[in-house]
């Protein structure tokens, strides 16, 4: 009976050990938290910042988003404040976007933000910031430094992955069948985009004066004009990168192309944080000619870190050649600074280019050099000839151009003299001039000719476009004469499409030269055998008359010695 009992009592402890079992079976069947789950809004990973120093505030604003329903994630779209201008592309934000949104103030406050911690600093005093992020694509903004290093903006992103078989944001839906992960990959700290300027600052003449009539129009004094053989005085300012400890070897350079037109003079004087530095093996490597009529600086890369975030200040002068470009044709000096941003690798670089312009004028010359357009064409501000015969009116002349004749154009402020003899075509070629004012005068004049010996007002004033390249400029000759050139220019660099030619005009027929020269001002000069003014029958009446006078002088004279010798 007794184990009658014992068996029982064992059956029923397996059927209530059965039984339980059972319904843990069935309730494990049934309860969602013991399968797999669906994604929601309540999803979040730690997002890594490395190389920030630890003092520094870093801050996450959210740009994309996550998008679910009951199912699950549905895919990713733009945060709130983020628009399609703002980010184009959800999926692949450019350096571009991210730079202007982290640039944009008010558009930063109306974004999601999360501050990110700083873990215990290394013995470079840098820290890796961590924060618990929603999926979705995060700009990182770093402030703060004690340093004033200005760090990039950087990207940060938190993905669900399906079987981690990838790292980036992509727009599957993931539901609770998917097998899945929230991942992010950790962002590593940079300093920001140096200044980087390029500027002239003056000229003196080829003596040495002060050039007070050169001209600085443009905003930021990137153009000017001088004449030739006057010194131009550039300068560059800009700072070495803020490098972060996590640099460890960089590339620091700063290199100038001249234009054929302009000459370097002696050896750029550097200035960083304000002392002079002279080129040797511990600071900077100094080479002129690389490229072709320029130079190099290269910074030593231990000298570079030591001196990360100072100022830098290059000051040079070039000499304006005869190998000169005019007019619109400016003489370019391009300076280009090179960087490296990449900690892993001093060879990947960032470059930034700046170009200042110089011009000087030519009466009588090619427009835009020798760039193609129909409206380059040689200029003919002024012309020599003579009056071939006159109207009744008095008001049209038939233009005989007149070549040999000597010319010497003065400049009013600087006194500088330049020369010249018109050509073939009566044309006047003064090469070289600054805008300022000047005094034409004829010195010799050909052979058969009257010297015009009357002294002509040249004046020359000239404007500039906030890039420094020429907007336009004026030639007017004796108050009365003026040409107006007006460029336009290309929206992507400085060459030129067209140029506007007004000007006034006086009454003069073309048909000799075949070509309008009605812009002109014309530099009369007279046959020795004619008049000046009147065209009539010229100094042959004063020959025939002086003769007359002469004869009846004669007469006179031998008919009262005659008289006298009979008495």
């Amino acid at each position: 009976m007794k184990k009658m009992k014992k068996v029982l009592a064992m059956i029923v402890s397996l059927a209530m050990v059965l039984a339980m079992s059972l319904t843990a079976f069935a309730a494990s069947e049934g309860d969602p938290a013991a399968t797999a789950t669906k994604p929601t809004a309540d999803d979040k990973a730690t997002a890594t910042v490395k190389n920030v120093e630890a003092n520094a505030t870093v801050t996450a604003y959210q740009i994309v988003k996550a998008n679910y329903n009951e199912n699950g994630f549905l895919g990713y779209v733009r945060a709130d404040g983020i628009t399609e201008t703002t980010l184009v592309d959800l999926e692949v934000p450019t350096s571009t976007e991210i730079t202007s949104i982290a640039a944009n103030k008010d558009l930063l406050d109306t974004l999601k933000k999360e501050a990110m911690t700083a873990g215990t600093a290394d013995d470079k005093g840098l820290a890796t910031f961590t924060a618990n992020l929603a999926p979705g694509y995060w700009v990182v903004v770093v402030t703060g430094s004690d340093r004033q290093v200005v760090y990039n903006p950087m990207l940060v992103g938190v993905y669900y992955s399906k079987s981690g078989s990838d790292n980036t944001l992509t727009n599957d839906p993931v539901d609770a069948t998917t097998n899945w992960s929230l991942n992010s990959e950790p962002a590593y700290a940079k300093s920001n985009t140096p200044d980087f300027d390029k500027k002239i600052t003056g000229s003196t003449t080829e003596d040495g004066d002060d050039n007070t009539d050169s001209t600085l129009e443009s905003a930021n004094n990137k153009g000017n004009d001088v004449a030739i053989g006057d010194i131009v005085q550039y300068q560059i300012d800009t700072a070495i990168p803020a490098y972060s400890d996590s640099y460890t070897k960089v590339k620091v350079n700063i290199t100038d192309q001249l234009s054929k037109g302009l000459e370097l003079q002696g050896t750029p004087a550097v200035k960083v944080d304000g002392n002079v530095v002279e080129a040797g093996a511990d600071t900077f490597t100094y080479t002129k000619g690389t490229p072709e009529n320029g130079y190099t600086i290269a910074f030593v890369s231990a000298f570079a870190l030591a001196h990360s975030g100072e100022s830098v200040v290059v000051t040079y002068e070039a000499k304006l050649t005869e190998a000169a470009a005019t007019n619109f044709d400016p003489n370019t000096n391009t300076a280009t600074f090179e960087y490296s941003n990449d900690p892993q690798d001093e060879n990947n670089t960032e470059t930034i280019e700046k170009e200042t312009y110089t011009y000087t004028f030519e009466i009588d010359g090619n427009l835009y050099g020798d760039n193609e357009g129909e409206w380059n064409k040689v200029t003919e501000e002024l012309l020599k000839g003579y009056k071939k015969e006159t109207t009744e009116t008095g008001k049209w002349h038939e233009f005989g151009p007149l070549a040999g004749a000597e010319f010497t154009l003065t400049n009013k402020t600087t006194g500088k003299v330049y020369t010249t003899t018109s050509d073939a075509k009566g044309l006047m070629n003064f090469k070289g001039l600054d805008a300022g004012t000047y005094e034409l005068v004829e010195t010799k004049a050909p052979e058969g000719y009257t010297i015009n010996s009357t002294p002509v007002p040249v004046v020359i004033t000239a404007e500039y476009n906030e890039d420094g390249t020429l907007k336009n400029y004026n030639i007017t000759v004796d108050g009365k004469n003026s040409s107006t050139y007006t460029a336009t220019y290309k929206t992507s660099d400085a060459g030129i499409v067209d140029i506007e030619k007004i000007e006034t005009s006086v009454e003069v027929k073309e048909e000799n030269l075949g070509h309008d020269i009605s812009d002109s001002y014309i530099f009369w000069n007279t046959k020795l055998s004619e008049l000046p003014s009147t065209g009539g029958i010229g100094t042959t009446i004063f020959t025939i008359g002086g003769c007359i006078i002469m004869i009846i002088a004669a007469g006179l004279f031998f008919a009262s010695r005659r008289k006298k010798a009979a008495n």
